[in-house]
């Protein structure tokens, strides 16, 4: 049976993950649709026998007689009556593993996947024997679906702290390790160390040794093995006392662990990878790179023949985290190539903090979100009087003078994937922690006050009247647009087309001169309008966003004209770009260009001479440039310190931008470059020098932002 089936009222396929093919109930998981086993009769659901309030899930320990045979051998030398009495027993584990057990939990019958049960049932941590938690139960299915999906590579779930990404993945190794032929199994962590250590001896191997005899193959190699968990024919170094079964053929199967590089694993074939902590790897070692050549290891041709389990909590960007967050935005099961994988060939999996943090689950193992009526008997036995939410709400509330260390808690236990993947405030050229309270902010909005759309000339005549048309996949995105009596007003000065509004606002360009590349790189164009200080509309905001790299440059110029027109603004640009300037010449709107202000030259530039534009490599404006932006973040973006209002900066992608702006490499900072562009434009006279609010940055002149 084909694992993927069509499901009525829906375009995409579900996943089938039962493995003898039945089909029950679907849900809706990390972007997948899942199609559950169909339940079994009532007297085959575990627990059934018992009061509502008792069905809850309990690990049922191995029969006494059976817990003394120590492997294959041994249950072949016992008598026959006893293989006899315990072969269905035996049998049922093997059943359990493969196809997944039903059982009741306050009344609900549920299910989990073969390798869930294996992990509750068979897998000894460090502290015992885990408990049942809803949270991994949405794991453990959304892994059985990676596995099921013939055009799935594997599983990435982006998590907080504690919550037994781990242990689930150990378990896992285990168990396939522990059930095929001829097959190589790896493991990969931020370090080597970490690789061999903590994942490999301290739960892989702990793990298998405490396995019932019944599912231990052949094994190879010493009872303490530090490089490879081998499932060989024995060597001479395991005695008759700790050994374990010699019956039958040997798996030739092998777990092993390689040092954190790009190529660890290159050339070999792998059934299956797990990437521990990828959003750690810091340089050299680049996670999006040594997936690139890890994933070969688990394709043959068109076939996918292994699959990869990758998690992590968030670096900081400059530490890992930006390569891990790429990684993240390529596997996202709702954008699929032609041959339906997504671009990484993983699929993505958040499960937010509340959900998922220890300490905080009923004796049923589903998470106290909410503050309870009353006291809660925890799964640990002790009473909850708290939810999820609260608890980490007042961690945070506790943490609101201290920027830094707010932001990490926050990453750390995240509520959201933009949560998980902010950026460490040390060593930002901007207020990360003022960003942060106005992306929240935003967050919350509804109605969403950013609307996308298209300017275009009326009628399709140029120079006409610009409308504005509302798109979902349009190149701008507007927050506020003038009245209809200031729009599309027409000025001129001596014959010259003008920007009439000069006084209200005005916009800054990051532009390009070369037409789209084949492959499709390169910068964006970008633009950002800006009302500034005026009684008569809100002042001090950006109210446009462009960022866009349409196939021909003239096509972005063009976009670039109609805004400044529809708005009338005028626009202050890199006098390095000669593309822009042309084309508005061209056009008969160079009049809408802004000369360089007099205030960001220098003094030995400062002649009679008008110029269009500021030059891009001056260190000076480059300075001025990412101190007007640090000005505008302190004093209006996020929570007002003095009256608690909170700023009106609605663009989310600039203020992505600001976060990880590096002024040394600005390249790739279009929206950076626009916007503080918009603001020195937005100056009228030099600031006086003061000092920056940057420990760090203090050469940084300070620029106040004024209309």
């Amino acid at each position: 049976m084909s694992k993927l089936i069509d499901i009525e009222g829906y375009e995409e396929q579900g996943i089938c993950i039962c493995p003898s093919g039945t089909v029950g109930d679907h849900i809706e998981l990390g972007g997948l649709l899942i199609v559950l086993p169909k339940p079994p009769k009532v007297k085959d659901i575990l627990f059934h026998d018992l009061p509502v309030e008792d069905q809850h899930w309990r690990r049922a320990n191995l029969p006494d007689e059976l817990s003394r045979i120590r492997s294959m051998d041994e249950w072949g030398e016992m008598p026959r009556e006893f293989r006899e009495k315990f072969h269905p027993y035996v049998e049922e584990e093997f059943r359990r593993r493969r196809e997944g057990v039903w059982f009741y939990s306050r009344g609900d019958a549920t299910y989990i996947t073969g390798r869930h049960y294996m992990m509750l049932q068979w897998s000894f941590l460090d502290i015992g024997y885990p408990y049942y938690l809803s949270f991994q139960r949405e794991i453990f299915v959304h892994l059985a679906a990676c596995e099921s999906d013939p055009r799935c590579i594997g599983q990435l779930y982006t998590k907080c702290r504690r919550s037994g990404y781990t242990n689930i993945c150990s378990a896992v190794l285990v168990d396939e390790a522990t059930q095929v032929k001829e097959k190589v199994l790896g493991i990969q962590s931020k370090t080597g160390k970490d690789a061999q250590e903590n994942i490999f001896m301290k739960k892989v191997v702990n793990m298998f040794r405490k396995y019932p005899f019944f599912f231990k193959p052949i094994q190879d190699g010493t009872t303490n093995p530090r490089m490879e968990l081998a499932f060989r024919e024995p060597s001479k170094r395991i005695t008759k006392k700790n050994k374990t079964s010699q019956v039958g053929d040997a798996l030739n199967t092998v777990i092993n662990w390689k040092n954190t590089t790009n190529n660890a694993y290159d050339g070999e074939k792998l059934h299956l990878l797990y990437l521990d902590e990828a959003g750690k790897w810091e340089k050299p070692t680049d996670i999006r790179e040594a997936w690139r050549i890890q994933r070969t290891c688990l394709i043959v041709g068109r076939k996918i023949v292994g699959k990869a389990m990758v998690g992590s909590t968030v670096n900081p960007m400059s530490k890992g985290g930006k390569e891990y967050k790429d990684l993240w935005l390529d596997s996202d099961p709702g954008e699929r190539n032609k041959n339906g994988r997504t671009r990484s060939g993983l699929y993505r999996l958040f499960i937010p903090a509340y959900e998922s943090l220890e300490g905080f689950f009923d004796k049923y193992g589903a998470p106290v979100e909410e503050d309870p009526e009353e006291n809660i008997e925890g799964i640990d036995g002790e009473h909850i009087h708290m939810g999820a939410k609260t608890f980490l709400k007042n961690e945070r509330d506790s943490l609101k003078h201290d920027a830094s260390e707010l932001n990490e808690v926050v990453r750390q236990f995240p509520f959201t994937t933009d949560e998980a993947f902010r950026d460490s405030i040390e060593g930002s050229l901007f207020n990360i922690g003022h960003i942060y309270e106005q992306i929240e902010h935003n967050d919350a909005l509804f109605p969403n006050p950013v609307v996308s759309g298209q300017f275009s000339w009326k009628g399709g005549v140029e120079d006409s009247e610009v409308v504005f048309t509302p798109q979902r996949d349009g190149r701008f995105r507007i927050a506020w647009m003038p009245p209809i009596e200031l729009r599309n007003i027409k000025a001129n000065n001596r014959s010259q087309r003008i920007a009439p509004h000069s006084h209200l606002g005005c916009g800054g360009v990051d532009s390009y001169d070369l037409d789209a590349t084949v492959d499709g790189r390169g910068s964006k164009g970008a633009l950002h309008l800006y009302n500034k200080f005026n009684m008569e509309v809100p002042a001090n905001m950006f109210v446009l966003e462009y960022a866009s790299r349409p196939p021909l440059a003239s096509i972005f110029y063009e976009d670039v004209l109609m805004a400044a027109v529809f708005y009338g603004y005028p626009i202050l640009i890199e006098n390095n770009k000669y593309g822009i300037a042309r084309y508005f010449e061209s056009r008969g709107y160079d009049g809408y260009l802004m000369d360089r202000p007099q205030h960001l030259m220098s003094s030995s530039a400062k002649v009679k001479v008008k110029t269009k534009g500021i030059p891009s490599n001056s260190v000076d404006v480059i300075q001025s440039h990412a101190q007007a932006i640090e000005a505008f973040v302190h004093e209006y973006v996020g929570i007002n310190r003095e009256n608690g209002g909170m700023g009106q900066m609605y663009f989310a992608r600039t203020l992505e931008d600001w976060i990880g702006y590096d002024i040394n490499n600005r390249t790739k900072f279009d929206l950076t470059i626009s916007s503080g562009l918009a603001l020195l434009a937005a100056q009228k006279v030099k600031p006086k020098k003061g000092a920056s609010n940057f420990e760090e940055k203090s050469f940084f002149r300070r620029y106040k932002v004024r209309g």
